[in-house]
């Protein structure tokens, strides 16, 4: 994606996240919110100038977390809970940086 930082998102999004919720990712918050950032960004690429579907792209990101990390169904659920506040985080940072188009 053109004009995207990734950097200055990771800072943002994990910025409007609240870490407190999830004190058994606290070691390793930052590098779970780039993650996401990074497989998000893939999607987007895989989906091309096609819908970007919110829901295929939460399972895209928690899967791929989980399958590198090697976590499995007792631990994806908490991790569901955060990869969808990150997901909210993440369109409100894409709309204020003028990177969304609304069809």
């Amino acid at each position: 994606m053109r004009d995207f930082d990734v950097d200055k998102a990771v800072t943002e999004i994990a910025a409007k996240l609240d870490k407190g919720r999830y004190p058994e990712f606290a070691p390793q918050f930052g590098g779970l919110i780039r993650r996401a950032v990074e497989l998000d960004l893939a999607f987007m690429e895989e989906c091309g100038s096609a819908f970007y579907d919110d829901d295929e792209a939460f399972e895209y990101i928690l899967e791929g977390i989980a399958r590198e990390r090697g976590w499995g169904e007792d631990k994806m659920v908490r991790l569901g809970a955060l990869i969808d506040d990150y997901m909210e985080a993440q369109e409100r940072y894409m709309e204020a940086a003028g990177l969304l188009e609304w069809d």
